[in-house]
């Protein structure tokens, strides 16, 4: 009588990084060198695949659902059976970041589970000690050559745009010349582009009234692009937000803007800085009527973003859970619901209880000394930081000659770098802040009643074009919502958190506490 060789379930995790055109291609080379693996290491019953397309890194912003699935699915049993196989490609599918990895592992382990890898040709037991090191230690692996990249491409991204380089999206208006370096496609030259050139001048000419031309609104611009069939790159009419955005970019008056830094461009300007300034000014006029009708209705929905995924927030009715009242939820992947009333009593409040943005309105952090004081000073901190910074450059370039070398050089550059960022805070504090109190007429020193009386009289587009300007990135913070889940609490405060141009919020320095 012959043995019986039991059949063990196989389920396949299949990720891809790649793009359109590419990624259908790659999953079924990974599919079918998965499926190879069964006559060398089966016999196996093929289950459901978890299919993702997407990074693996701790840096990557898209969330790779199946792979929460496969996580879950391991941890409640409902994987399958004891002994069954989860079957990857390569170990840098799993994970590029090594706490996620390992707790992969520890689910398999305590649910009983096999890993086959196909590229080592071998299925791992977690539960055996070796096997979870080989494991674990393949993951760590991935995650070093992950953030080993990251910095090599931070490095590169900071070197071309220190020197005023192209680098990123093209922007609209603009075209590129593209060259082999070092054995790869870089950007060399940025142009105006022909058809899409003239089309940004006429934009800014028609909104500023320049050139002859009678001044006329964003929406009229939208509207005349509409029946003259003018699209995006993509094939998209451009709406007003579209073209409003393009004329606040500062890459059209020939300037790069990386990171809250400015500098030359080493590209031709689309628009004068006499146009570029003019229409600044008029976007910035509080009196300007921003859209019209009565869409618009609430103050806080252009700023508020997802934490999860980055996305803008919709305003809805809420369930049960919520008894009829309104919340503000993820427009883009339904990350979070958060209660409106809550959100607003914390970030505006009343006058009994001021909120975020009336306490910020009276910090003395919001008002600057006005442009021309402390310039000497300035500059001086300005000079010493461009010395910083290429000093830092040098030693990340320098080949380290030996294990003592290199370790003096990690402490240099660690020195380094604390300087530079002790120096643009200081620089940060010397620069004269934008007008941005003005809209409501206050200063510095302005008691709580005073502000909230000032915000409660001011119309809804000016509210709106404060809280713009506060709640932003260069400012106190772009307001993140956090979900529950990832929250220490459920505490609107705990739920929200202001991220700055430095990943952190200036709470503390604002004057509101941590």
């Amino acid at each position: 009588m012959g043995m019986v060789i039991a059949t063990r379930t196989a389920r396949e995790y299949l990720r891809v990084s790649k793009g359109k055109g590419r990624t259908a291609r790659s999953i079924s080379d990974q599919h079918r060198e998965n499926l190879a693996a069964e006559a060398d290491h089966g016999p196996w019953t093929w289950g459901e695949a978890y299919t993702d397309t997407g990074s693996a890194s701790k840096y990557a912003t898209k969330i790779r659902d199946d792979f929460e699935k496969l996580l879950a699915d391991l941890e409640s049993g409902a994987f399958g059976n004891p002994g069954d196989v989860l079957t990857l490609w390569e170990i840098s599918r799993l994970a590029r970041e090594t706490g996620r990895g390992v707790a992969l592992i520890d689910a398999c382990e305590a649910g009983g589970f096999l890993i086959h890898i196909t590229t080592h040709e071998r299925t791992y037991n977690p539960a055996n000690y070796q096997d979870r090191h080989d494991l674990i230690t393949g993951i760590a692996d991935a995650e070093k050559e992950s953030r080993l990249l990251s910095k090599r491409t931070k490095r590169g991204v900071d070197s071309t745009v220190a020197d005023g380089g192209v680098h990123g999206k093209i922007t609209f208006g603009y075209a590129r010349e593209y060259a082999i370096v070092d054995g790869r496609s870089r950007p060399v030259k940025q142009y105006a582009d022909p058809t899409e050139g003239p089309l940004v001048v006429e934009l800014f000419e028609r909104v500023a009234g320049w050139n002859g031309r009678e001044r006329e609104s964003i929406r009229a611009v939208e509207q005349d692009w509409i029946k003259r069939g003018v699209v995006s790159r993509n094939g998209v009419a451009f709406s007003r937000q579209n073209l409003g955005q393009m004329l606040r970019r500062k890459a059209y008056a020939g300037i790069r803007v990386h990171k809250g830094t400015e500098r030359p461009g080493n590209w031709p300007a689309l628009i004068e800085p006499e146009l570029f300034e003019a229409v600044q000014e008029i976007l910035a006029d509080p009196d300007r009527k921003t859209h019209t009708g009565s869409q618009i209705k609430h103050v806080l929905t252009g700023v508020l973003r997802c934490g999860t995924c980055g996305s803008k927030v919709s305003l809805r009715p809420g369930g049960d859970a919520y008894k009829g009242r309104l919340v503000y939820r993820c427009y883009g992947r339904d990350c979070f619901t958060i209660d409106k009333e809550q959100t607003d009593a914390y970030l505006i409040g009343d006058a009994e209880r001021p909120g975020v943005i009336i306490q910020c309105l009276t910090s003395p952090y919001l008002y600057r000394a006005p442009a021309g004081e402390e310039n000497d000073e300035r500059a001086d901190v300005r000079r010493q930081l461009a010395a910083k910074e290429r000093d830092l450059k040098e030693t990340q370039d320098t080949e380290a000659e030996s294990a003592a070398h290199e370790r003096r050089l990690a402490r240099r550059e660690e020195r380094l770098e604390n300087e530079i960022k002790e120096l643009k805070e200081r620089d940060r504090a010397l620069t004269p802040r934008r007008p941005t109190g003005g809209l409501l007429d206050l200063g510095p020193g302005a008691a709580l009643a005073e502000a909230w009386s000032a915000w409660e009289s001011a119309s809804l587009p000016v509210q709106r074009a404060l809280v713009a300007e506060l709640l932003s990135p260069d400012m106190f913070g772009q307001p993140r919502i956090r979900r529950v889940e990832d929250s220490a609490s459920k505490d609107v405060a705990d739920r929200i958190a202001f991220v700055n141009e430095d990943g952190e919020t200036l709470a503390e320095e604002w004057g509101l506490g941590s």
